[in-house]
């Protein structure tokens, strides 16, 4: 039984660890993600041209 207790404890580092990895590597992706900043030119020309063509 205390093999068992070890077997799981090192199953349940070994799992953190994991997770600690995956959560770190998620963080890249999101950073990679995010949307880029515009220039104020271009959203104003997207939302003109919206604008015209709701009118049309």
């Amino acid at each position: 039984m205390a093999d068992d207790a070890a077997e799981m404890a090192d199953r349940l580092a070994q799992l953190e660890k994991d997770l600690k990895d995956l959560r770190a590597r998620l963080a890249i992706l999101e950073r990679q993600l995010d949307p880029r900043s515009e220039h104020p030119s271009d959203r104003s020309a997207v939302r003109e041209k919206v604008a015209y063509d709701w009118q049309a």
